[in-house]
């Protein structure tokens, strides 16, 4: 079984966030792939079929970002999914340039809170996919990190957005068959 996260913040105010990419993510695909309706337990929201010759869950966590893993963690013992192979981590980046995909099967959090967090339940062997969400206000220092993150896509990013999602659902195979060699920022 694999379990597809993306990270976000719950309340329709966090929607269209940068930090709430994964969710986005998450919410194409579901759409996309004909998932069934999402449920509320292990204090998330998860959706589970079969496709591609695989069991797949896609699953986001309904506390804030900061407290992403105990929700993991007890959907990960619930199904006794083996996270070190089949966990995937969709997650904002701000280390990286607006639009760049860079994809990880270990390491630290690089100053992520939600993944510091995971890090903390099941320690740092899992699969994360980190979408960049730097831009010139944080090149420039002109926005704190905390607020910058917390703020909607600018409309001149919001194309590249609709684009990076399209690419998650045209190579959602090659994600669940973890071929990432093959997508990492494939345009």
């Amino acid at each position: 079984m694999l379990l597809i996260a993306g990270l976000g913040n719950p309340g329709s105010s966090f929607t269209k966030t940068r930090h709430n990419i994964g969710f986005e993510i998450l919410d194409s695909l579901h759409s996309e792939y004909k998932f069934g309706k999402f449920s509320e337990k292990f204090d998330g929201l998860f959706s589970k079929t079969q496709i591609f010759d695989q069991n797949v869950i896609l699953f986001k966590p309904m506390k804030y970002m900061n407290l992403s893993g105990l929700p993991l963690y007890k959907i990960i013992n619930f199904y006794n999914i083996d996270y070190e192979n089949n966990l995937i981590v969709i997650h904002d980046d701000l280390d990286m340039d607006f639009s760049k995909i860079k994809i990880k099967s270990s390491g630290g959090h690089g100053g992520h809170n939600g993944v510091r967090n995971i890090i903390d339940y099941i320690g740092n062997k899992f699969y994360r996919i980190k979408i960049g969400i730097k831009n010139k206000q944080i090149i420039d220092k002109k926005k704190l990190p905390t607020k910058f993150v917390l703020e909607n896509f600018e409309k001149s990013e919001i194309k590249k957005v609709n684009i990076i999602k399209k690419n998650f659902v045209n190579n959602f195979q090659l994600i669940v068959e973890k071929k990432f060699s093959l997508i990492e920022n494939k345009p």
